[in-house]
């Protein structure tokens, strides 16, 4: 019998009084099969990619604001059999160049870049898969460049609609009050690298806030490592940026098929959210994974590659 995965709601409280070390651990891409990377030039820098599989093209569009394309590792290599998966960096994250000045990072800048890096890949058209703050990017990129989109695929999207209440973050439900002085303890460790703290708040239950699964240490390694990376500056001025967008009425009528995938577990939102982001986008379809956090496509991989191969068969 396969062991039983510890989840969110099992509410188990771990504390680790003493700091712990992060772990030395290797990048995904450094272990996977097939991947074949490369840079795109954009307006002064380069973007880093990686490609893999054949078939139609699936843009992959990371969240954050500020994570690197390698959190959809290893899980998107399933994705690879029906389709070919550009993985890429955002300029100031990643491997992607960052900004001297800071002033290219804008969200008007950020859909520049990934249609000058379709065009540098040789696409048409392809298919834009955005996931948490990726989604609000990719919707800012089929409102520019309709007519470069097969098919829209938003997973646990943000969204910019202010008038609208999306409900109070459920981050905090499952977590204890110990938890909760540990995590803010180990934040405000003066001496401690950033990363060290991020590993140790996970470690005592910040993981929480947006996982099912409980995820190893060997997964929050990476996380720190490689995952969450953004250059001084990037997130503070995309966050800016984003308050001045307005999506009301302005998908109503996108032509795209469009496919939303939002988990029941997922906690960054009330738990309204997924209907209140379908009716933004009427036409499109939605799907609710029931035993999935903010990244479903780790938690139900079966269930998520599913609705992605017949979504692509569709756009096919």
């Amino acid at each position: 019998m396969p062991t039983r995965r510890e989840t969110v709601l099992d509410r188990r409280v771990r504390i680790y009084e003493a700091l712990r070390d992060v772990p030395d651990v290797r990048a995904l891409c450094e272990q996977i099969a097939g991947l074949t990377a490369r840079r795109g030039a954009v307006a002064d820098g380069t973007l880093y990619c990686e490609t893999q599989g054949a078939g139609t093209p699936i843009v992959l569009l990371s969240g954050g604001p500020g994570c690197s394309h390698h959190y959809f590792h290893p899980s998107f290599s399933r994705a690879a059999s029906f389709a070919q998966v550009i993985y890429y960096d955002q300029r100031g994250t990643g491997q992607s160049d960052p900004d001297p000045t800071g002033e290219r990072y804008a969200l008007r800048q950020a859909v520049e870049d990934l249609d000058r890096l379709r065009r540098e890949l040789g696409f048409e058209q392809w298919v834009v898969l955005g996931h948490s703050y990726g989604g609000f990017l990719a919707q800012c990129y089929a409102l520019e460049h309709p007519d470069r989109v097969l098919g829209l695929v938003l997973v646990c999207a943000a969204f910019a609609l202010p008038q609208v209440e999306l409900g109070p973050s459920r981050q905090s439900d499952f977590m204890s009050p110990e938890e909760q002085a540990r995590i803010e303890a180990v934040r405000q460790e003066p001496e401690v690298p950033v990363e060290q703290r991020i590993f140790n708040a996970h470690l005592n239950g910040d993981w929480k806030r947006q996982n099912y699964y409980r995820p190893s240490e060997e997964q929050l390694a990476r996380m720190v490592r490689y995952e969450w990376t953004p250059a001084p500056g990037f997130q503070e001025r995309i966050n800016e940026d984003w308050r001045e967008f307005d999506f009301a009425g302005k998908l109503d009528d996108f032509a795209p098929p469009t496919l939303l995938v939002e988990a029941r577990w997922d906690l960054t939102w009330g738990a309204d959210k997924p209907q209140m982001l379908h009716q933004h986008l009427p036409r499109a379809q939605l799907a609710i994974l029931e035993e999935s956090g903010h990244s479903p496509f780790d938690d139900e991989p079966d269930g998520f590659f599913s609705l992605l191969s017949r979504f692509m068969a569709q756009v096919e």
